[in-house]
């Protein structure tokens, strides 16, 4: 009864902070003249130019900014981003595919400006470490004690997400479908964890170079395979963007003769599973670019906004496989990982649970790395960077439970703390927004 209850006041309270968010992140995009647009040209040069190892410093407290960049994409480009739009598409219609467009689109926006306030506020300490991320800013603009609560509040998020995406690896690696080559819940969870440690105790510059090997070959992979899917059906594209506009705004039936779509359910769950993939307006994608060897704000925020976009086009490619396929609208498949690989069955065959299987843990431990960096941000401002190996015994304690079996009522009450981190965050970017009004204006 009390699990029941605490899901569903969880499910309500997401849902009206995610259209808080999207609403917020259009004021944002109208308040800086939609700046994700204007600094397109900053962003393609910045892209190609950052790209030059000879910029990087050498400080080991210190990331070159293409490695930011491939940091913070390790958390923005999870499992959630092939699964999350399988799942919306199910449950509120092929229309929930705008609700993500919308969210990257918008939230973009607030992605640069909260990444600019990381940068412009970001303190150097006197051993050469930086401490940056939405607490510096929030605790200039609002409050220290708000500044707090965020770093409380994230630190709890970054371990608990850490693990869920554990448990959807662990899901992912010991299906049935492998054979021979599954593996037992309770091994993954302790490779994840023994890899993520190590990688931890490197410090920033382990984490940031891993991150920029990783990303890319996970980003291409499932980009390459996501397209020969779409290319096989091109013919199919057309009725593929009607079904989205005609569910969108009207209700879609489902195989199984139940009705799903509509403007509410697609934006309920579009716009849900599209704020959660994209981290736009959270604050999070902050803290690797907050350590970048630079001295622009402007030229990293815009940097910063390639995450966000990068997360909406894979959710939308997803979502288009899906409907392609028609996996969503098979009665007889579980909600989850099991929905896109039944898509990849159908073009690769058996190669096709392989290809999942790799795509799924290149993108789990690239997300569960990033969210474990970007936890400890959190918890080294709130003990000025004491005990480090604390904080990172529990994530790894956290990650291993995570692999062995899902607490439902853990993932719901944690999901109450992310709207109580998120509107205020929200708040201190609107504040922002006011701050650097002549700045955005003259981008």
């Amino acid at each position: 009864m009390l699990e029941s209850f605490v899901k569903t006041l969880a499910d309500h309270l997401l849902f009206v902070m995610c259209v808080f968010i999207l609403g917020s992140s259009i004021y944002l995009s109208i308040k800086t003249r939609f700046i994700q647009v204007r600094l397109l040209p900053l962003l393609l040069s910045h892209l190609k130019g950052c790209f030059n190892k000879g910029n990087s410093s050498g400080s080991k407290h210190s990331l070159p900014p293409y490695k930011a960049l491939f940091t913070a994409m390790s958390t923005t480009i999870g499992i959630s981003s092939i699964v999350g739009p399988v799942i919306a598409i199910r449950l509120g219609g092929p229309g929930a595919l705008l609700g993500f467009l919308l969210t990257a689109f918008f939230g973009s926006a607030a992605t640069y400006l909260e990444v600019h306030l990381s940068v412009l506020y970001r303190k150097k300490l006197p051993d050469g470490r930086i401490m940056g991320g939405p607490m510096q800013y929030l605790s200039h603009l609002l409050s220290p004690r708000a500044a707090k609560w965020y770093a409380g509040c994230c630190m709890i998020l970054m371990m608990v997400w850490s693990a869920a995406q554990a448990n959807q690896l662990s899901a992912v690696l010991s299906s049935p479908s492998l054979g021979k080559w599954q593996i037992s819940p309770i091994y993954s969870g302790m490779a994840v964890s023994i890899l993520v440690g190590l990688t931890l105790l490197g410090g920033v510059r382990r984490v940031g170079s891993f991150s920029a090997k990783l990303v890319p070959v996970m980003f291409l992979l499932y980009l390459g395979s996501s397209f020969w899917i779409i290319g096989s059906n091109l013919d199919q594209l057309g009725k593929v963007f009607t079904d989205v506009f005609t569910s969108a705004f009207s209700p879609y039936a489902l195989a199984s003769g139940s009705l799903v779509g509509g403007t509410v359910a697609a934006l309920r769950w579009g716009i849900f599973k599209g704020v959660n993939a994209t981290e736009a307006g959270l604050g999070t994608q902050t803290i690797p670019h907050s350590l970048a060897e630079t001295t622009d704000p402007r030229a990293q925020g815009a940097l910063a906004m390639v995450s966000t976009f990068s997360a909406g086009a894979l959710t939308f490619l997803s979502g288009c496989v899906a409907l392609i396929t028609q996996t969503w609208q098979d009665p007889s498949l579980p909600l989850g990982i099991s929905m896109v690989t039944a898509s990849y069955q159908q073009y690769f065959s058996v190669a096709g649970v392989v290809v999942v299987s790799i795509i799924a843990f290149l993108f789990g431990f690239g997300t569960i790395l990033g969210n474990s960096f970007n936890g400890g941000q959190c918890y080294g401002y709130l003990t000025q960077n004491r005990k480090q190996r604390y904080y990172i015994l529990m994530t790894l304690v956290m990650i291993c439970l995570g692999s062995l079996g899902e607490v439902q009522m853990v993932w719901s009450l944690v999901d109450i703390v992310l709207c109580f981190m998120a509107v205020p965050h929200m708040f201190g970017l609107f504040k922002g927004v006011r701050l650097l009004k002549e700045q955005i204006k003259l981008a």
